[in-house]
């Protein structure tokens, strides 16, 4: 979403508008590197194709996915932005009577089964981790509440259903334990696995994961981009210099 990346696109030094293959980004530096900024649109289709037209052009040396997802996990709370541990499809596989059986599916090369969910780069990983130490969130106001966000490990789920039954928040939380869903993450991180590009998934809480949750997210969906790309911003500012062109 447009919402997601302001911060983001605003934080880029010598900043440049141009289009790839008719898709708007922005490009620039943010602290040692850099940046290409696109939005992908909603769902699994959109993230996959631009990430995936993107990753050829560009070549970059990650992807870094910045966003929002409904709060799956009550110890989320909005704004809290999660590092992905897991990302997964939690609508791959077959939806029986028990529920869902994830299972993985031929991929597109001979021989390959593509996975069901995805981890994030060690590397990036550990950075993230350290920078979290230096990070400095911005407190919130949510409900007459006022507090500060934390950023946390966890797990994200993905698909295209922006709400869910509660039927599927019960066979997902039995199943996956997830803290976030969302939309676009875990095709991205499989887009990502399959070019051999290093990625991670930062998504932050936005309203509680719900059946018809339209309303709650443009209520609250402003504060969780907002804080999510604050972090992203602060990530991106503690890579290191890349070494060489790619």
């Amino acid at each position: 979403m447009p919402s997601e990346v302001r911060t983001i696109t605003a934080a880029l030094r010598d900043r440049r508008s141009a289009t790839y293959a008719g898709f708007p980004y922005d490009t620039g530096t943010i602290g040692e590197r850099r940046i290409v900024v696109a939005v992908t649109g909603v769902g699994v289709t959109n993230g996959a194709m631009v990430s995936a037209l993107f990753l050829n052009e560009f070549k970059p040396s990650a992807l870094v996915v910045s966003g929002t997802g409904s709060r799956f996990n009550p110890r989320i709370r909005t704004g809290d932005t999660v590092i992905s541990l897991k990302t997964i499809h939690h609508a791959a596989g077959s939806l029986t009577g028990d529920g869902m059986v994830y299972r993985k599916v031929r991929g597109p090369l001979p021989g390959q089964m593509t996975s069901w969910f995805f981890r994030p780069d060690p590397a990036l990983l550990a950075l993230a981790r350290a920078a979290v130490r230096t990070y400095e969130p911005e407190a919130v106001v949510v409900e007459g509440e006022r507090y500060t966000p934390r950023v946390l490990t966890g797990i994200v789920t993905a698909s295209d259903m922006f709400g869910v039954s509660d039927e599927k928040i019960a066979d997902m939380r039995a199943k996956l334990n997830p803290d976030i869903m969302e939309m676009e993450s875990a095709a991205i991180a499989q887009v990502c696995t399959q070019l051999g590009v290093p990625h991670i998934v930062f998504r932050a809480g936005s309203n509680r994961t719900q059946s018809n949750p339209g309303n709650d997210y443009r209520r609250l969906g402003q504060i969780a981009a907002a804080a999510a790309a604050r972090w992203t911003v602060h990530f991106l500012e503690s890579f290191p210099a890349q070494r060489r062109a790619r």
